[in-house]
């Protein structure tokens, strides 16, 4: 992919920049700047994990905003109506090719709530150790590697794709140290 040009963009058919004018606890007036999705308000972040060996699906991804690859779980946004579990099953055959069976929906999380107004379900989805992935159904936006990586191996994956150039998603990252540290 090329990057052709960067504009100041205020709102698009995705998102609106927002400012709310609120009044502190010291009765001062202040501002505060955030994103907001214009036609979603929560996404899932899906763990695909492997019944038996505990191997991870990871995703390397090409994010344009970056200009680089991102290494993450796949990921999507819940379209109005649609269930939790379905998105999550759509978006993993979608992004990966896998399909599998879903066995905890986190209750509601934010990801950056000083940034941007949405939240997420993180979703674990089993996939039996013989699962084939099936051919990825990509946007022409989406840029994606599957990776399936043994529970032991994560702190070398995540080296050797740094060491790539690639970025590591701050939620993997935070798995790994409390897999190290906890």
């Amino acid at each position: 992919m090329n990057i052709l040009k960067t504009v100041n963009s205020t709102e698009s058919p995705w998102i609106r920049l927002r400012r709310v004018v609120y009044e502190n606890d010291n009765g001062q007036v202040l501002n505060w700047d955030y994103i907001e999705r214009v036609n979603a308000r929560s996404s899932v972040l899906i763990m695909p994990r492997f019944k038996e060996s505990g191997d991870l699906i990871f995703i390397r991804q090409y994010r344009v905003i970056l200009d680089c690859y991102v290494i993450g779980f796949p990921a999507g946004v819940i379209s109005d109506g649609e269930d939790v579990e379905k998105c999550a099953l759509r978006e993993l055959m979608e992004e990966t090719g896998y399909t599998g069976r879903v066995v905890q929906i986190s209750p509601e999380l934010t990801l950056n709530s000083a940034l941007i107004k949405e939240t997420a379900r993180c979703v674990v989805v089993e996939l039996e150790e013989d699962a084939s992935p099936k051919e990825q159904k990509l946007e022409p936006s989406e840029l994606i590697e599957v990776h399936r990586v043994k529970k032991d191996q994560l702190g070398a994956f995540f080296e050797q794709a740094a060491a790539k150039g690639d970025i590591i998603g701050g939620g993997l990252w935070y798995m790994l140290m409390a897999t190290q540290y906890l």
